[in-house]
């Protein structure tokens, strides 16, 4: 991943091959918001708002499940808008204080949801919860769920499967 500034990052937008001559950003490329930090990504399948990712190598994110997290270290983010197959857009990663009370940043998370607990991975694509085995590291939910529902995120780096 490269950063070199923010990109006028637009996390609420994504942007395809007939509705843009150029992409603000390369795959992969790092770009900071008041929000955090975001990746720019093309999406591997549709990706449904607040859903987590995980984010290959070459830039391609996939909706984030049990099954395909893979070994520690992939980098995770979270779609803060809808993308559809091979749409490009930024999705969230975290970062130092990123996210927070307020800061409209969310995730979808299971329905009994604990607030401030790990997150981690399930097997329905894109959603998190604090029961299962595999963690993703540096962020929590900031709220408790009763149903599933898409809470605020707080994080203190990057994303990544732990």
């Amino acid at each position: 991943m490269s950063q070199s500034g923010s990109f006028g990052v637009n996390y609420k937008t994504t942007f395809t091959t007939t509705n843009n001559l150029s992409f603000p950003a390369s795959l992969r490329a790092v770009g900071s918001s008041p929000e955090g930090e975001f990746v720019f990504v093309q999406a591997d399948g549709a990706i449904d708002q607040y859903a987590f990712v995980k984010i290959e190598q070459d830039g391609q994110a996939a909706m984030l499940t049990t099954t395909n997290a893979g070994s520690q270290g992939l980098l995770v983010g979270v779609a803060q808008v809808a993308f559809a197959d091979n749409e490009y857009g930024w999705v969230w990663v975290g970062g130092l204080n990123g996210g927070g009370v307020g800061k409209g940043i969310k995730g979808k998370l299971a329905a009994s949801y604990v607030a401030k607990a790990n997150l981690n991975t399930t097997a329905t694509a894109g959603v998190a919860d604090d029961a299962s085995t595999t963690k993703i590291a540096y962020v929590v939910g900031l709220a408790a769920t009763t149903g599933a529902a898409a809470v605020e995120l707080g994080s203190v780096a990057h994303l990544k499967v732990n």
